[in-house]
């Protein structure tokens, strides 16, 4: 496809900000925009969302992507720290061990680390030349934090209201970095524009969408150990299915400790977690 990174990402945040409101609208809705009144976590929320997507896509073209992957998988641990010091989110034993389990999963897989006869190498290289793509994997991986932060307040907020405004500052929060980046159309096709569309639905209403609505019902630290599937999908997705890559021995232990990191924390909350009378809505 042969679109820049972050007009990829706009597409994301433009139609997950009009299938929401669209949605709102056929169900009546409309008028609980104007009950929940905006604040600065709301605000800051959809910033953070956008301007993360869009700097981690902007990154890939200035360092590595190992480099990039690493930076933005700090923001789950990121925001897991926020939620236990002014949240007051309790961390167990237990929950300590999933984050280490999917964190270095995630290592593994991205190749970052590696295992031979001579013993374990950490890969991650840094030069002048990455600098920048280094400084915006790093803004990407605080934004993400902050954005899953910032999105544990306010619970109040129905998901799908809450998942509008979300789109709509992650809309002007990307809109600002274009100042940076600058993107082109010129290149793009006509198979591009509809790959660009594809993507907006599925990546941004479909995956995003739903991504800010589960943030609203998940601690941060639940959250954070479901993320590092990503890392699982796409080793399998595209790099085996989709380009016929097989998976190395370090990648298969990677994958293995984030769904057992992932799935250890999900069963332990859970299990201490009571069944409440009555469903919140989305």
């Amino acid at each position: 496809m042969n679109a820049q990174g972050d007009f990829i990402a706009f597409s994301r945040m433009l139609f997950g900000a009009a299938f929401f409101i669209g949605l709102i609208v056929y169900r009546g809705r409309l008028g609980e925009l104007r009950r929940y009144a905006l604040s600065f976590s709301v605000m800051a929320s959809g910033f953070f969302m956008g301007n993360s997507l869009s700097a981690y896509v902007a990154a890939t073209q200035h360092t590595s992507i190992a480099n990039a992957v690493f930076f933005i998988y700090i923001g789950p641990i990121i925001s897991t720290l926020l939620a236990v010091i002014f949240l007051k989110e309790r961390m167990k034993f237990s929950t300590w061990l999933a984050v280490v389990s999917v964190f270095t999963g995630m290592l593994f897989i991205v190749g970052l680390i590696s295992v031979d006869a001579s013993g374990v190498h950490f890969s991650m290289t840094f030069s002048e030349e990455t600098l920048f793509g280094d400084m915006l994997a790093l803004y990407s991986g605080v934004g993400y934090g902050l954005f899953l932060f910032f999105g544990r307040l306010r619970t109040e907020i129905p998901g799908d209201i809450r998942a509008f405004w979300n789109f709509v500052f992650a809309l002007i929060g990307i809109v600002v970095l274009f100042t940076f980046t600058t993107p082109s159309l010129a290149q793009m096709g006509c198979s591009d524009w509809l790959w660009w569309i594809a993507i907006g639905f599925v990546c941004g209403f479909g995956a995003l969408g739903t991504c800010t609505i589960a943030i609203r019902h998940l601690k941060a630290v639940e959250f954070a150990c479901v993320s590092y599937w990503e890392c699982v999908v796409a080793a399998l997705f595209i790099g085996l299915v989709l380009y016929d890559e097989p998976l190395s021995t370090m990648q298969f232990v990677g994958g293995g400790l984030i769904v057992l990191g992932g799935m250890a924390e999900i069963l332990v909350s859970l299990t201490g977690r009571k069944v409440k009378p009555a469903q919140q809505p989305l």
